[in-house]
């Protein structure tokens, strides 16, 4: 039974503490749970006393059903917890690594708040400040003509001591070049100007949508957790508007762009060039692609498995994991000409490992740290796997050196789909080939090109019963 206290507080006002036992812990020694209730003002005294006891009843109950929050956690204590017992347990390590990035803006804005005492509106504020201009800390800024000019050569250097930026980085300011908003502000406070007034902003100083929903979802699946581990009545998360996912168009090459970069192909590193073929011929992933084996393919049948994925983590290294879901494990066709691709590579990269000799790494580290010997298809000249980091920055690169058009790699993976989607193939087998875990996730991402592909069928199907009623009125 509920132990109560009544208590008389500093501003004359009534409060009562009310004390609960909560078993007994592995040392022996009994657990109580506390909380105070401040009741209503102006209640009679009948009416305060019932108000006591409804409290305290339902504060027992909910201390006997294991679902009341220590007044101590916070949401920084909820995270680590759920970090260390959940995240890395059991989610994949690049998944990880996102939650870590996010976490610090999450810790400065409602970190500090005890579970308890969490509402949805401190959610809802935390999720208009993300969609505030001057939240992305990466955004890039130049100095204004005006700043650079009111400091000629001579007067620049008591700027630059006072700053605290380095000589190198100081001259890149005075040189119109972009800094980040971090050195900016140093400069600008150290000169005495406002910061709007000496800089601007060179690149978006604003978070993307997507960028904001990954918020969402984070929130949604740390509280989620918390209300599975009964730390939490309910998932707040689910009491707010989410930030809004605006709709992407795809970007992918047309077939003349794609006919181009292949032709291009020729100038790039041998093992750039076949990720960039295999990523058009198979609509693979970059990961998935630099994790690919020649255990995984069967060039006799022309059959390739996705077996596992290659992602960078930091303070790890490189790191072989499963797929992004189970679906993605999964077997593709490929085209006599991939086959004849992949005959040609083989015979390179053979020779490539002669002339490295017993520097090569004979033996690799993959998924769940099975040792195996080193038949990976893509690696660094020693034989360590390939970082897909490094295809990822040198596409665009290569793409500006031949005149081509400006895009991501991944945007082969749509190109892929696009062919595929033209040519009338259906999406259940579109899906399949990318991997998709459902085919609802490739209807919504291709849904303008399966409207413009549907639409071109319409119309030759139209074109078709056109002549039909044109031979019926022949003859």
């Amino acid at each position: 039974m509920a132990n109560i206290t009544e208590r008389t507080n500093r501003d004359s006002t009534t409060s009562y503490r009310v004390k609960v036992s909560a078993g007994v812990g592995a040392d022996g020694r009994y657990i109580y749970r506390s909380a105070t209730f401040t009741p209503p003002p102006n209640l009679s005294a009948r009416k305060e006393a019932k108000a006591v006891q409804e409290f305290a009843h339902d504060f027992e109950e909910r201390v006997q059903n294991g679902l009341f929050v220590a007044t101590d956690l916070t949401v920084d204590g909820l995270a680590e917890k759920w970090m260390k017992e959940y995240c890395i347990q059991q989610l994949k390590p690049h998944t990880v690594e996102g939650y870590q990035q996010l976490m610090p803006r999450v810790s400065a804005a409602i970190g500090h708040i005890k579970l308890a005492n969490l509402r949805p509106g401190h959610i809802q504020e935390f999720y208009n400040q993300l969609a505030q201009p001057g939240i992305r800390e990466d955004a890039k800024y130049r100095a204004k003509a005006a700043f650079i000019k009111a400091f000629p050569k001579g007067k620049r250097l008591p700027v630059q001591r006072t700053s605290g930026v380095c000589a190198h980085t100081f001259t890149t300011v005075m040189q119109g070049r972009t800094v980040s908003k971090q050195t900016a502000e140093k400069v600008a406070t150290a000169a005495g100007w406002a910061f709007s007034r000496a800089f601007t902003c060179c690149s978006s100083d604003t978070l993307s949508a997507s960028s904001q929903h990954h918020y969402h979802l984070m929130l949604s699946s740390l509280f989620s957790t918390a209300v599975r581990w009964q730390l939490m009545d309910s998932n707040p998360c689910e009491r707010v508007t989410p930030p809004k996912l605006n709709e992407v168009d795809v970007e992918f090459l047309d077939e003349e762009q794609i006919a181009a970069l292949l032709e291009a192909l020729p100038d790039a590193p041998e093992q750039l060039s076949v990720i960039v073929q295999l990523a058009l011929f198979t609509g693979a992933r970059r990961g998935e692609i630099c994790g690919l084996r020649w255990a995984d393919i069967d060039l006799d049948a022309g059959i390739m498995a996705i077996n596992r994925n290659l992602s960078f983590i930091r303070h790890k290294g490189l790191v072989f994991d499963y797929p992004k879901t189970k679906k993605s494990r999964r077997c593709i066709r490929l085209s006599d000409d991939c086959i004849e691709l992949l005959k040609d590579y083989r015979q390179w990269q053979l020779r490539e490992r002669l002339k490295v000799g017993t520097y090569w790494q004979r033996e690799v580290v993959i998924e769940n740290g099975k040792k195996i010997k080193n038949d990976l298809l893509f690696t660094s000249p020693d034989g360590k796997p390939f970082d897909p980091n490094k295809v990822s920055s040198w596409f665009p690169k290569f793409l500006r050196a031949h005149g081509l058009p400006p895009c991501r790699f991944h945007s082969l993976r749509h190109s892929n789909a696009a062919l595929l989607i033209a040519a009338h193939v259906p999406v259940t087998t579109v899906a399949g080939r990318l991997g998709h875990a459902q085919v609802s996730t490739t209807t919504n991402v291709y849904a303008a090109m399966i409207r413009s592909s549907d639409a071109a069928a319409a119309d030759a199907l139209g074109n078709v019963f056109e002549r039909i009623k044109q031979r019926q009125e022949i003859g």
